[in-house]
């Protein structure tokens, strides 16, 4: 019996040891066994705090999770082993399998990409744990990235992660300090400070404050010899008076006076125009009528013209009358 005991304890165990492998194997590799796409990125800086099983989320809704983290040069060596050496190869390579359900039925990744779609490392509170963020960027400030070697899964290009951007930003602030001789800086500030002092106690910026301040006090006491309250008042009592008013009224009178006549003009204009036209009409009628007489007393004055004439040379004939005509023989 005891043999046989043990045997069924054996079997007991390994049934037991198969059934925890196999739920390991589910619970680690979980993500193998569900829908999705798997689609992968490539990152220049530290994945801190990123694993495997870390989510994937898309403004803040989780979409999927990450199934492997890898080196690009192990994932995919160069031909060459001299080009390892070559930055593209110093990279992180980050696997991750996205619910298409969480996207929408219509999602299309390769036309969001060219829209700007982008991952990047975020980091979750402050606990030091990470995880991937996708989000859109501007498609122009972040080109994708060309790789020399042939990826095993649809490509989403990276982003730096915010931090990172604050590092960079900082590093390069101090490597421009570097450069600057802050000795000669600190001296020439100096320098400025102590003319900017002199000039401010006995240079000539301290003699137009004094001017300014003398022009100050002057202007004060004009202004309190001017009274102006007084005058003021003055104003006021003028512009109540009755002198005033009375212009007011005059003023008042000549407007609608004005406003008045000119609105007679238009017919005063009319009534001048007709005047006009009619005296046209009749300095045309009286033109056509002395024309004739006009005439008449041309032909008179040519007779009475010819009648002088002939007095002139035979002053008898006023008596005589009009020789007859002579007879032809």
């Amino acid at each position: 019996m005891e043999p046989r005991g043990a045997a069924l304890r054996t079997g007991l165990f390994v049934i037991g040891a198969i059934v925890v492998l196999v739920g390991l194997v589910f619970l680690l590799s979980g993500n193998m066994f569900r829908p999705g796409a798997v689609y992968e990125s490539y990152f220049r800086e530290s994945v801190q705090g990123l694993d495997v099983g870390s989510a994937v989320k898309f403004r803040g809704v989780t979409i999927g999770k990450v199934s492997e983290i890898g080196l690009v040069a192990a994932d995919y060596p160069p031909p060459d082993p001299k080009n390892l050496n070559e930055k593209v190869y110093h990279q992180v390579v980050v696997q991750y399998r996205i619910d298409p359900r969480k996207l929408g039925r219509d999602a299309d990744i390769l036309e969001a990409i060219q829209h700007g779609l982008r991952v990047q490392v975020a980091p979750q509170g402050i606990t030091g744990l990470a995880y991937l963020e996708l989000s859109f960027v501007n498609p122009q400030n972040n080109p994708p990235q060309s790789v020399p070697w042939t990826p095993h899964h649809l490509v989403i290009p990276s982003v730096p992660s915010t931090l990172t951007e604050v590092q960079d930003a900082v590093q390069g602030f101090l490597n421009n300090m570097r450069h600057v001789k802050l000795g000669r800086t600190i001296d020439t500030l100096t320098s400025m400070i102590d003319t900017v002092n002199r000039e401010l106690t006995t240079g000539s910026a301290h003699e137009a404050l004094a001017n300014v301040n003398g022009l100050l006090v002057e202007l004060k006491h004009q202004v309190r010899q001017a009274d102006l309250p007084a005058t003021t008042r003055s104003m006021r009592t003028l512009a109540d008076g009755t002198q005033t008013r009375e212009i007011l009224q005059q003023l008042e009178t000549t407007s609608a006076a004005l406003a008045k006549a000119s609105a007679a003009m238009p017919a005063l204009i009319a009534q001048s125009e007709a005047t006009i036209r009619h005296a046209n009409e009749a300095t045309a009628m009286v033109e056509r009528q002395m024309l004739p007489i006009l005439q008449s007393l041309k032909q008179a004055s040519a007779n009475l013209e010819d009648l002088s004439d002939t007095l002139k040379r035979n002053p008898a004939a006023a008596l005589r009358g009009r020789e007859p005509p002579r007879e032809t023989p």
